[in-house]
C-alpha cells in the first residue's frame, strides 16, 4: 500500500512536470527497479576529493549542500527547468558554479581519518542513508570497498545501484531484525551512523553495531549536537526555575564520549555496565569534532587493533 501511494504521487508529479509519456516511462522503470542510477556506469574522475563527491551527489556532509539546490531548481514554477531528474543533476557541468546552502562540513574530519584507507579493501556500513547520496559518495571515495546501506525506507526509495553496494531495509529499533542483519552481515571496518538523533536510538545502535566493528575499525556518530543542546537548555531552565528534568536520558552524547574516553562507569538506560566495560576494553581512543555549522558534530570511536 505504501509503495502504491508512492508510485501514484510520483506519477502525478511527473505528469505535471514532464508530461504523460515520460511519467509512464518513469513509473515502469520504478516498478522494475531499472530507474535507479547505476554508479558503475557513471564516468567520474577517480581522483575527486570527498568534498567534491559530497557536492556532486548532494549530501549535506560536505561544505556545500547540493541536494537542496536541486530541489529548489526542480520545483520552480516559472521558466524552463535545467534538470529533469537527479541523474542530470549529478552530471551537471561545473558543480561549484551554483549557489548552495552551506553543509555540515564533516569533510575535513573524514579526510583526516579516511584518506589513508581510501584504496584499501574495506567493508563499510552507513546507518540512516535516506535516498543514498552519501552512499554514492562512499562508493567512489572507496573504490575497492564493499558498501552496505541501512535505512528504514523500502529499497524502491533508494536512488542508486552498483555491484559493490548492498541496500538493507531495516528498522534499527527492532532488535530481532537487527540481530538477524548482524548475524548475516557482521564484521565492518567503518560504521557511519547518521540515522536518528534521539539518544535512546543512538545508544542502542552503538550497543548493537559497535561489537561488529573489526579490530582497528572506526565507528562514527554524526550530528548529535542539536539533541545535546536541547537537553542542556532544558536542564538549565529547570535548574533556574525550580523544576526537575523528568527524562530517562539526562546525559548528553558529548558527555558520554568523554566518559568512554576516561573509562568511567555511568548510569544509562541503554548502555548497561557490561556494554560500557566492552567499550572501555575495546576502544583505543575517542575523538569529538565540531565545525562552524551550528548543527555539525561528529563523535569517533576507534577500536583497538
Amino acid at each position: 500500500m505504501l509503495r502504491l501511494k508512492y508510485l501514484i504521487k510520483r506519477f502525478l508529479y511527473t505528469i505535471k512536470n514532464d508530461g504523460v509519456v515520460l511519467a509512464f516511462k518513469k513509473i515502469y522503470k520504478t516498478i522494475f527497479y531499472s530507474n535507479k542510477i547505476n554508479l558503475d556506469k557513471l564516468k567520474l574522475d577517480k581522483y575527486l576529493s570527498l568534498d567534491d563527491l559530497f557536492l556532486i551527489f548532494g549530501t549535506d556532509k560536505g561544505s556545500l549542500d547540493g541536494k537542496k539546490t536541486y530541489y529548489l531548481l526542480r520545483n520552480k514554477k516559472q521558466g524552463k527547468k535545467q534538470f529533469k531528474n537527479y541523474y542530470e543533476w549529478i552530471n551537471r557541468d561545473n558543480p561549484r558554479n551554483f549557489e548552495y546552502q552551506l553543509g555540515l562540513n564533516h569533510t575535513p574530519y573524514y579526510e583526516k581519518h579516511f584518506a589513508p584507507l581510501r584504496n584499501k579493501q574495506l567493508k563499510v556500513l552507513e546507518i540512516g542513508v535516506a535516498n543514498g547520496h552519501s552512499i554514492a559518495s562512499w562508493y567512489y571515495y572507496f573504490p575497492n570497498s564493499i558498501i552496505h546501506a541501512v535505512d528504514i525506507k523500502k529499497s524502491y526509495k533508494f536512488f542508486y545501484k552498483a555491484n559493490r553496494i548492498f541496500y538493507h531495509s531495516l528498522d534499527c529499533t527492532n532488535n530481532k531484525d537487527v540481530t538477524r542483519f548482524i548475524t548475516k552481515n557482521k564484521n565492518f571496518d567503518i560504521i557511519v551512523e547518521d540515522a536518528n538523533y534521539l539518544q535512546q536510538r543512538t545508544a542502542n545502535n552503538i550497543k548493537n553495531f559497535y561489537p561488529t566493528l573489526n579490530p582497528g575499525g572506526i565507528y562514527i556518530l554524526e550530528d548529535f549536537k542539536w539533541a545535546d543542546e536541547e537537553l542542556e537548555a532544558l536542564s538549565k531552565y529547570n535548574d533556574a526555575h525550580g523544576g526537575k528534568m523528568m527524562t530517562e536520558f539526562s546525559i548528553t552524547m558529548h558527555k558520554i564520549f568523554e566518559l568512554i574516553k576516561k573509562k568511567e562507569i555511568f548510569k544509562h538506560e541503554v548502555l548497561k555496565k557490561s556494554d560500557l566495560n566492552y567499550l572501555f576494553d575495546t576502544t583505543e581512543k575517542v575523538e569529538v569534532y565540531y565545525s562552524q555549522h551550528p548543527g555539525s558534530s561528529m563523535g569517533l570511536l576507534f577500536k583497538k587493533s
